[in-house]
């Protein structure tokens, strides 16, 4: 007789550092149920809720953690987070994922099936730190004293993040994204933490396109979680061009 799996256990990329110190990095999933596809129908959910919503229906363990609840889920790395909706989506429906990608050459739309199983997923060795981004912009901000501010350390973001800037993308996805910077800044040069607070997104709309292009570069090169970067062929011109894995169409089967 065939065993059934109910449970499935994966390994974070990053992990969920509780108050004590401790870096939980086991976590244990179910399938979706009717219950989870509610949420993804539901449409007072921004996008940041919807993904807590959909992780705390189905996340059963997450380390030595005695419970799971949205709190926990909403303090998840946003690198976890997206890992923990592949391996859902892998488990409930298939690694099989229709995708369809626009070639930047002639328009084209382009139709592929995806293997999410295949996927490259870069996670912390046992021992290593907790990541930071250190960036070191080319013209950085000069505040009202004359002073040029160039060195910056983040953090990662996380589901918490997510949450507060998720109504701002439909009205500015611009305003979001800096926001969302905005709150991964640990250290910006000498800038006290007082003037970050106060002209924060200003700040950050000071600086030049190409740092601007650093700053995201920064949390996409060499972070921990999954590369959705993937390698398209166009059949229509010929060319091959990088396009990101949509994770929207995560739970439409395959």
């Amino acid at each position: 007789m065939e065993t059934y799996q109910s449970e499935f256990e994966f390994r974070l990329p990053i992990g969920y550092p509780d108050g004590d110190g401790t870096l939980h990095r086991r976590a244990v999933l179910r399938k979706m149920r009717g219950h989870e596809e509610a949420v993804l129908y539901d449409p007072t959910l921004s996008g940041g809720a919807l993904v807590t919503g959909l992780l705390a229906g189905c996340l059963v363990r997450l380390g030595t953690l005695p419970a799971v609840g949205r709190e926990a889920v909403s303090g998840l790395y946003s690198a976890d987070r997206n890992y923990l909706l592949l391996e859902l989506r892998r488990i409930t429906l298939g690694d099989r994922m229709p995708a369809v990608y626009a070639c930047p050459g002639c328009g084209a739309r382009v139709a592929v099936t995806e293997d999410l199983g295949a996927l490259p997923v870069r996670r912390l060795e046992d021992g290593e730190p907790l990541p930071e981004i250190h960036l070191a912009l080319a013209d950085g901000y000069t505040d009202r004293r004359g002073v040029r501010h160039t060195e910056l350390t983040l953090s990662l973001p996380r589901g918490v993040d997510e949450e507060f800037v998720a109504p701002m993308v439909a009205r500015d996805p611009l305003k979001a994204q800096d926001a969302l910077m905005l709150r991964c800044i640990r250290r910006f040069g000498e800038l006290p933490r007082s003037a970050l607070e106060a002209y924060g997104v200003k700040i950050l709309r000071d600086l030049t396109l190409g740092d601007r292009r650093l700053l995201q570069a920064g949390f996409n090169d060499r972070t921990p979680g999954v590369d959705f970067m993937r390698m398209v062929s166009c059949g229509a011109c010929g060319s091959t061009f990088s396009g990101v894995l949509d994770v929207s169409h995560f739970f439409v089967a395959g």
